[in-house]
């Protein structure tokens, strides 16, 4: 039995993709205190503004009152996400991946049913991470955050308050045959943020239809440099993440690393495809050091897991020290069915409000 659950435990691990995903969640950290058993976060929209301090004509003079910025609270509950994942005891009849046809021996049923519902936990902890990605996705290209209840039903939406001119369209659509300087439009947001954040940006994010129009223009073409993708200069947590380095380009003063992200979800209940980014947009952001993006995860009610299953799961999933999935283990005796579930409560927060932004590339 131990040497099955060891064998077990580190199966889940390698699942493939378990660890190799989510590009944009990338730019948001779990911090220490990011685990918490609230039910409730809240979260506080501070202005520093850019007043410069006014000039007292001598010592004498009674100083200037610096009133404390107006914010604004918010006390909301965390998104709810639930999967659950059943096995009738009748599927243990059939051959696993990996098995052969023919068993010479004793058929270990405890193993083949782990074996399963390991696989069912990568595929629901999968599922949720790419909800942390859609929450990543409506961070960085909208600034808000839709939430949803326990049945995954959009409930209200979180809006963050970014500046508009973070957001702002093309002066000329980029895939307009005449009159486009789309040197302009990167340079004329990237200094927006400059001004209000005190960043420089240094990586964009291309979405597809944004890239191509781009590309298309010969003066951005011939800007774009390659060197080999100079691979050893791009940041370790970004790299097979799902987004393709395109080069680097120089305007202006900045330098900046092109990513083209492509890949997509499918919203549950759903069969039609959706892009993280959306294919008109370009996603401004500076350094990683340069932002504080955060995960958060609210509080889910302890719940006893099978006696059997606890050396396997503990009650949480591990995938490292960045993600918080609770799951158990639990026999439905009138089904005659184990089940598997997996809950988790993330919230994705953008408390460097200002330092980043989204340019719509195409407005046609």
């Amino acid at each position: 039995m131990p040497n099955i659950l060891t064998m077990i435990i580190a199966m889940f691990n390698q699942e493939p993709d378990i660890k190799k995903m989510g590009f944009l969640s990338s730019f948001f950290v779990t911090p220490p205190d990011g685990f918490t058993d609230s039910e409730y976060m809240e979260y506080d929209i501070v202005r520093s503004g850019n007043e410069a301090a006014p000039v007292v004509r001598n010592l004498s003079t009674q100083a200037v009152t610096v009133v404390e910025e107006v914010f604004t609270n918010k006390n909301i509950p965390f998104p709810v996400y639930a999967l659950d994942s059943p096995v009738h005891i009748a599927r243990l009849m059939s051959r696993q991946p990996g098995e052969s046809s023919y068993q010479d021996a004793k058929i270990n049923w405890l193993g083949r049913l782990a074996k399963i519902l390991v696989r069912a936990f990568a595929r629901m902890t999968r599922m949720v991470r790419n909800s942390i990605e859609v929450q990543a996705a409506q961070v960085l290209q909208h600034g808000t955050l839709t939430l949803t209840d326990e049945n995954g039903i959009p409930t209200y939406e979180l809006d963050f308050k970014p500046k508009a001119s973070h957001f702002p369209d093309a002066a000329i659509s980029w895939d307009d045959s005449t009159g486009v300087d789309i040197f302009s439009d990167i340079t004329a947001l990237s200094d927006t943020i400059l001004a209000d954040g005190f960043v420089d940006i240094t990586t964009l994010v291309f979405g597809r239809k944004a890239w191509e129009a781009a590309y298309n223009n010969s003066e951005f073409r011939e800007a774009v440099k390659k060197d080999n993708l100079g691979m050893g200069d791009l940041d370790p947590h970004l790299v097979n993440k799902g987004a393709k380095y395109m080069g680097y380009v120089h305007i202006g003063a900045y330098r900046y690393k092109l990513y083209l992200y492509n890949a997509i979800y499918t919203p549950w209940g759903t069969n039609t495809p959706i892009h993280y980014v959306e294919s008109n947009k370009v996603i401004f952001l500076p350094n990683i050091e340069d932002l504080d993006l955060r995960r958060i995860f609210g509080g889910i009610p302890d719940v006893k897991v099978d006696a059997v299953f606890d050396p396997i799961f503990g009650g949480k999933i591990p995938i490292g020290s960045e993600y918080d999935f609770k799951g158990r283990v639990y026999f439905d005796n009138p089904k005659n069915t184990y089940v598997g579930e997996i809950r988790s409560r993330p919230a994705s927060i953008p408390v460097s409000i200002d330092r980043y932004g989204c340019l719509t590339a195409i407005t046609n």
